[in-house]
């Protein structure tokens, strides 16, 4: 699940984030599609969400345009303070109150405006992580529901850059699929690591570095 977002946020501070986002479209799309079909929730899941889930893909076109109509430091600055914004909010143990009794007007807010921020800057967690946190989901339905919002994020991420004339050029998808491969590798190292060490201090370790990695790329930001 941590994949998109912290390699997002590594090719960042050493390369342009329109580059940084194209490389990461097919890895995100692939290990959320295999976090999305390996569980017993997939067809409940779809039937329950399969409108603003389709919103939401839909959303990501429209933050792609708003993306090529700013400057790729405006970009680059926002998905900065996203990451740094939820890193604090997670660390702090913030919870969010069960939004069931709201759902005809959060469901809409909540899915388009991830399409729209996954559209603009590349990232995939905010705010729907929250939103499928406050239903108290187990685990298992939990990783499997952000699993399938973030597989049709990243697809629609990139038919919109394909769209909008993005080149997935020969270099990219090497990279991508090198990239793939190596992701699945790190999946299956880091469930072999997380058996021996603290779930708690392993979480907050990857938060930690999701808060020092954004900070560096808002502050690369203000030096460019």
């Amino acid at each position: 699940m941590g994949l998109p977002t912290i390699s997002l946020l590594w090719l960042t501070l050493s390369i342009d984030i329109e580059t940084a986002i194209t490389m990461i479209v097919i890895p995100a799309f692939i290990t959320n599609l295999w976090q999305a079909i390996n569980g017993k929730y997939f067809s409940e899941l779809i039937q329950e969400f399969w409108f603003f889930l389709t919103l939401s893909g839909f959303s990501v076109y429209l933050g792609t345009y708003l993306f090529f109509c700013i400057s790729t430091d405006l970009a680059t600055s926002l998905l900065a303070v996203i990451i740094i914004f939820y890193s604090i909010i997670v660390l702090r143990g913030k919870t969010f109150s069960h939004p069931n009794k709201y759902h005809p007007l959060i469901k809409p807010v909540v899915f388009t405006s991830n399409g729209i921020l996954t559209g603009l800057t590349g990232t995939l967690i905010v705010p729907g992580v929250f939103f499928f946190t406050a239903l108290n989901y187990s685990k298992e339905k939990l990783l499997q529901a952000l699993g399938i919002h973030f597989s049709i994020l990243s697809l629609a991420l990139g038919v919109s850059k394909t769209i909008h004339e993005v080149t997935f050029n020969s270099e990219i998808l090497l990279l991508s699929i090198y990239s793939t491969v190596l992701a699945f590798v790190g999946m299956f190292i880091g469930n072999r690591v997380l058996g021996g060490i603290d779930e708690t201090f392993f979480r907050k370790l990857f938060l930690y570095s999701l808060l020092i990695i954004g900070i560096l790329v808002l502050v690369k930001t203000f030096k460019t």
